[in-house]
């Protein structure tokens, strides 16, 4: 088996130490060529025009971002002429970010090294799924995007950690809560229509819309949040939108969205406020204004229109075939 191992120098848990411990079990089933991802965008130029005949495998060590990054190169933009699962390496995962949404999807531990053994095991074995991905605009994505608040909050953190800041629970909580105040303040309202094979849903004038292509979804860093429970890696695309954000409630709602004391708020009644919409095939997110909006944890710009689908079967995944579960 041959495999390429792209690392992100920059995620959060990886060190030299760690490194080690990973590549061993790893080098035991397959030969490793590696790599360290040295700019934005880097893991995407190295992977695009890989085949299978290249490499059986691409091992990414490092968070959804550098994982987003791989899969478009693998893919490439234009999906009328994309590769076949087939015809492309298969995709594997050590998670070393902080978040690590689509490992644990997967159903693999938040620590590398258990994370990196577990791998070996299913390489060895030939383990692979074929999972669908979403797309937005001209981006394929694994773990979810979003438009508006939640955007605002990666973007913050994303300024703050290029500051050194470590992104923690505490850290989400403090910007969650200015993100809400801004929104309370401007009153951006985000439409929405879903098709679901021959269903059609739609909301409009929402704070808060996030689309997920995974179960569970995270923000806070190791804290797990369930806003589909019907979602799931091999599904369509899930929506949760709140209706409102107002008050001490609104405040709940939001913080338990963004995964922030889930316990907390269930005594507040937060259910009222949300929309869930799962199995989504198509759909088109509006607002009135231009929003910042991103895409698997990443700012991705702004926004007053974006389209998203989901795509069946659409790359081979090294994973538990039942999810981990």
């Amino acid at each position: 088996m041959r495999a390429l191992m792209l690392s992100n120098p920059e995620s959060t848990s990886l060190t030299d130490s760690v490194t080690r411990r990973i590549v061993g079990p790893l080098t035991k089933v397959c030969t490793i060529k590696s790599v360290h991802t040295m700019y934005a965008g880097h893991a995407e130029d190295i992977c695009r025009g890989l085949s299978r005949s290249d490499f059986d495998v691409v091992i990414v060590v490092g968070g959804d971002g550098t994982v987003n990054e791989a899969v478009n190169g693998l893919l490439g933009h234009d999906p009328d002429h994309r590769p076949g699962p087939g015809d492309i390496p298969a995709l594997a995962v050590v998670p070393t970010g902080s978040a690590n949404v689509f490992a644990r999807a997967l159903g693999f531990p938040n620590d590398p090294e258990p994370a990196a053994k577990q791998l070996a095991s299913l390489i060895a074995s030939r383990s692979v799924r074929r999972l669908p991905l979403g797309r937005v605009e001209n981006r394929w994505f694994c773990v979810n995007t979003g438009i508006g608040l939640d955007a605002n909050v990666i973007d913050k953190m994303e300024r703050l950690r290029k500051r050194g800041m470590i992104a923690t629970p505490g850290a989400y909580l403090v910007l969650g809560l200015k993100a809400w105040a801004e929104v309370v303040k401007r009153r951006p309202t985000i439409s929405f229509r879903a098709h679901s094979g021959e269903k059609t849903t739609h909301g409009e004038h929402l704070p808060l819309v996030m689309v997920s292509n995974t179960n569970p979804w995270t923000y806070a860093g190791p804290l797990p949040v369930i806003l589909n429970p019907s979602a799931a890696v091999d599904n369509g695309l899930s929506l949760y939108g709140l209706r409102d954000i107002d008050g001490p409630g609104g405040a709940a709602a939001l913080l338990h969205a963004l995964g922030i004391g889930q316990r907390r708020w269930s005594l507040m009644r937060v259910d009222f406020r949300e929309i869930r919409v799962d199995d989504i095939d198509r759909l088109v997110l509006t607002s009135q204004e231009p929003l910042k909006w991103q895409v698997d944890g990443e700012s991705a710009g702004k926004s007053k229109k974006l389209e998203l689908v989901s795509c069946a079967e659409v790359i081979d995944v090294v994973s538990p075939s039942d999810n981990g579960k």
